[in-house]
C-alpha cells in the first residue's frame, strides 16, 4: 500500500478524482458551507443574548441580596 501511494500516476489520479468531484458538486458545496456560516451567526447571537440574560439575573440576584443584609 505504501509503495502505491508514492506511485505519481496514483497521486495524479487520485487528484483528478477528487478535483472532478469538487467541480461536479460545486454548487451543493458552497451552498452548503454558506448554510453552515449562517448556523455560526445564529449561534454566536443566541450565545451573546444567552450571556446578556445570565449576566442581568445575576446583577439582579446580587441587588437583592444587598438589599436584604
Amino acid at each position: 500500500m505504501g509503495k502505491l501511494i508514492q506511485n505519481p500516476f496514483v497521486l495524479f489520479g487520485l487528484g483528478f478524482a477528487a478535483g472532478f468531484m469538487v467541480h461536479k458538486y460545486r454548487k451543493e458545496i458552497i451552498a452548503s458551507s454558506c448554510g453552515a456560516a449562517e448556523k455560526g451567526k445564529e449561534f454566536v447571537l443566541r450565545q451573546r443574548e444567552n450571556i446578556a440574560d445570565l449576566l442581568a439575573e445575576t446583577k439582579e440576584t446580587a441587588e437583592e441580596a444587598g438589599n436584604y443584609e
